[in-house]
């Protein structure tokens, strides 16, 4: 689980142009592209730069260059968000210092696309409850967060066998362009979980409590409550996923 983290935030700074190097959480309309602390240019849909097809010095072995197309509709865009491939996955855990073994790497992207895959069915999930207004929900922009621990993964740490998350995304979610949804979804490493592909991992999504809409459709789903609680104690948390 440590390999498929992602998300990236910085403290601001400024560069001698004028421009901010920065790594928000919200895109900005100055004029100035978005850069990190160490002057990249961030994608702003997904706060990383964007990340080479060629062979890092450190790796051990050629990796794959193949990028695989989600299920997941691009804002904007008539095609959908496609994943990294394994050599691009390679330079993005080398970019935040984290181990990175090219012989996994295969392995390691596979997990990190089947999770997402999760993360969007889990959201398609709450989205149903708008799906007269909106049947076609597209996925805007996300950030990671796994510095910033949910009222969620707060309580698991101090109640469930699974402790805290081993990372969190914050999912803008646009609902056929009435408004954008903000969702927090919690990963967790979970030998309990159950799930089919025995990554033994729960997706734990749900939308942000922004709005008074937000909490309503909270209510609206008991089950997914009582089930959350359950499986925070007991497990399976994966099933189903």
């Amino acid at each position: 689980s440590q390999q498929i983290q992602s998300g990236f935030l910085t403290a601001p700074a400024m560069a001698s142009s004028g421009c901010p190097l920065r790594a928000e959480a919200k895109p900005t309309n100055d004029g100035c592209p978005m850069r990190s602390a160490n002057g990249e240019v961030l994608n702003p849909r997904n706060m990383m730069p964007e990340m080479p097809q060629t062979p890092a010095a450190t790796q051990s072995m050629d990796l794959k260059k193949d990028r695989e197309v989600s299920s997941i509709p691009k804002t904007g865009e008539a095609g959908n968000w496609v994943y990294p491939s394994p050599q691009q996955f390679y330079h993005a855990l080398l970019r935040k210092n984290k181990e990175a073994e090219a012989e996994a790497m295969d392995d390691v992207v596979y997990a990190h696309n089947v999770t997402n895959e999760r993360s969007w069915k889990a959201v398609l999930d709450w989205e149903k409850l708008h799906s007269k207004s909106c049947p076609t929900p597209s996925l805007l922009r996300f950030v990671g967060r796994q510095k910033d621990l949910s009222w969620g993964g707060w309580w698991s740490k101090q109640l469930s066998y699974r402790g805290v998350p081993f990372d969190r995304h914050d999912w803008f979610v646009d609902r056929c362009g009435q408004r954008t949804v903000r969702y927090v979804i919690d990963y967790y490493d979970d030998i309990k979980a159950g799930d089919a592909e025995d990554l033994q991992i729960t997706v734990e999504a749900r939308p942000a409590i922004d709005t008074t809409g937000d909490f309503l459709d909270r209510l609206r789903r008991p089950g997914w409550q009582l089930k959350r609680m359950w499986t925070a104690f007991f497990g399976g948390g994966g099933k189903g996923q």
